[in-house]
């Protein structure tokens, strides 16, 4: 467990620290895909549990819900982004805070 928090807080520092350096939407959309492999390679690594360990939300404990509901979210947010959720043209800057 605290080699996976440790990877969190990993993921965490780079979204923090490194997005937050630029404004260019290329550098954004590279970080942000390759964390999202990321969350599909963590997400595959829990295959041995069985199939239902992905679907079967009742049956989860506080470890699944950290392990597994945190990447689905994660991941989501991400496909969002990466998506153009939320933008309104494209090529577009980030505005940086005043």
């Amino acid at each position: 467990m605290s080699q996976l928090a440790n990877l969190y807080f990993a993921f965490a520092l780079t979204e923090a620290l490194v997005l937050r350096s630029t404004s260019d939407l290329r550098v954004w959309r590279t970080v942000l895909f390759c964390l999202l492999v990321a969350d599909f390679g963590h997400l595959y690594t829990v295959s041995a549990l069985g199939p239902k360990i992905y679907w079967n939300v009742f049956e989860w404990n506080a470890i699944d819900w950290g392990n597994i509901g945190y990447v689905y979210f994660a991941a989501l947010m991400r496909v969002a982004f990466l998506t153009g959720v939320g933008f309104v043209g494209k090529g577009e800057r980030l505005r940086k805070a005043a």
